[in-house]
């Protein structure tokens, strides 16, 4: 049996595929999906060129870990092309906003909303099975273990509340929900922790804040690989978090553009000071590859052209 996982390099987003293969069977969970159109820079490998590069005959597990558009941009290529057994989420859309007829790319915001409003309507149409999950959740496959971690509560609630009141007949006056909404989908992103041979082999951090480690500390530590939060936010890192987690590995995916001022170029001495890890961009000034891959088995990173 083979555990591959990859971190593509999407450009600014996050999509990271796993693939256990035993023998002719594959089982293929994927988190996140990237921007809409990643592939301005031939360096990029977009989840559509992904699957069909690696024949990828089926996705098993499709897992949003937030609806920010360069986390879930890349699902409109695929659903509908392959097959996708579930699709998992944690925030559910209020009815009015799914019944909606809006389709408004004037904001990342608003981008964002539309994109999935119509990933959700496109499931339900594909009969995908839509798995709302409301509480920390383990799939187990072939003996590893893929652990959703949510966020708290009370801030998961915040969130709901806001999208129940966003009026969309009147978004030139909710542009200070919107704002909000923007800001509190990082806080309560979905992150997963890979276990294998009861060994935290990879920490999957999506873009979430500090904070959220507090309902998860004393479960996680000594993990192979971790994705530095938030495309390499100094913001969303610290000392003691770092030493707790002790990886072997960092992974940032992010661009070699400046995005939002990411990442942030004292991530490095940041690792460096409080971990022995090397340290892998998906994207950066003078890479290469395309994917970074790490097999469970050997434990070794390669750089994939």
């Amino acid at each position: 049996m083979k555990c591959i996982v990859d971190f593509l390099n999407v450009g600014f987003g996050q999509a990271t595929v796993i693939r256990i293969i035993d023998n002719d069977r594959c089982f293929c969970l994927v988190v996140d999906a990237g921007d809409v159109n990643p592939n301005a820079n031939p360096r990029r490998c977009s989840l559509r060129n992904y699957i069909q590069e690696h024949a990828i005959e089926k996705i098993d597990v499709l897992l949003l870990t937030h609806f920010h558009r360069d986390h879930i941009g890349g699902v409109l290529p695929i659903i509908g092309k392959v097959p996708i057994g579930q699709i998992i989420l944690h925030v559910p859309l209020p009815e009015h906003i799914l019944m909606s007829g809006l389709n408004d790319h004037s904001t990342p915001m608003l981008a964002s909303l539309s994109l999935y409003k119509q990933i959700i309507n496109q499931a339900k149409e594909l009969d995908i099975p839509l798995n709302l999950i409301e509480q920390p959740y383990t799939i187990h496959e072939q003996g590893v273990e893929f652990n959703l971690l949510m966020p708290s509560d009370s801030r998961l609630q915040q969130l709901k509340n806001e999208l129940d009141r966003l009026d969309l007949e009147q978004l030139d006056q909710q542009q200070e929900r919107l704002q909000w909404i923007d800001l509190i989908l990082n806080e309560t992103a979905l992150a997963v922790l890979i276990r294998y041979n009861e060994s935290s082999v990879v920490l999957l951090t999506s873009d979430v804040a500090l904070d959220f480690w507090e309902l998860y500390t004393s479960q996680i530590k000594d993990v192979h690989i971790v994705q530095a939060p938030h495309h390499g936010d100094a913001r969303h890192m610290s000392g003691p978090w770092l030493r707790n987690l002790s990886p072997k590995y960092v992974i940032v995916s992010a661009d070699d553009e400046g995005t939002y001022q990411l990442p942030h170029p004292e991530i490095n001495n940041l690792i460096r000071e409080h971990t022995e890890a090397e340290i892998y961009y998906t994207e950066g000034p003078d890479t290469t590859h395309r994917i970074i891959r790490m097999d469970v088995n050997d434990w070794e990173v390669k750089l994939i052209k």
